[in-house]
């Protein structure tokens, strides 16, 4: 398995994966996150992380964290691990704690000193679960509101 820095190139597969993946739908209007954004996310965002796990050039899975106060001048500086996942032919392997594991340490090069992050509670509670082996606390429920306009 190969954990490496997503590049442009990567967009189209992983956008897929995205779509694909119903515990990353939060909004009631959207499916997943905009095209533009993620896109930027993988080749435009000097403050975040994104990495992919492949095998054999096949994607695996990918964490993106945002590291979004790293030019705020304060003490601690926060990251949001805002998805992560791994596909079914991949997982029970590992590769999402290696993808966790490598993001970590990249953050922390970074400078940031805390991480925060979400999951759907609709699911199978896997993404929670995970996120608490990785030594997550669970805070608080909330529900997500959203509008167009």
């Amino acid at each position: 398995m190969n954990i490496r820095l997503a590049k442009t190139e990567d967009f189209p597969a992983l956008y897929e994966v995205g779509k694909n993946t119903p515990e990353f739908r939060v909004s009631a209007n959207q499916v997943f996150m905009d095209a533009d954004e993620f896109s930027w996310a993988i080749s435009g965002n000097k403050n975040s992380v994104f990495l992919v796990a492949e095998e054999d050039c096949e994607v695996a899975g990918f964490i993106y964290a945002n590291a979004k106060d790293l030019d705020k001048p304060l003490k601690n500086k926060y990251a949001t691990l805002v998805y992560i996942v791994v596909l079914p032919d991949f997982r029970k392997q590992g590769i999402a704690e290696m993808l966790y594991k490598d993001c970590e340490i990249r953050l922390r090069d970074l400078g940031i000193t805390n991480i925060c992050s979400w999951a759907s509670l609709e699911g199978d509670g896997s993404i929670s679960r995970f996120l608490q082996r990785q030594g997550f606390a669970k805070g608080h429920e909330y529900a997500w509101f959203d509008k167009e306009l």
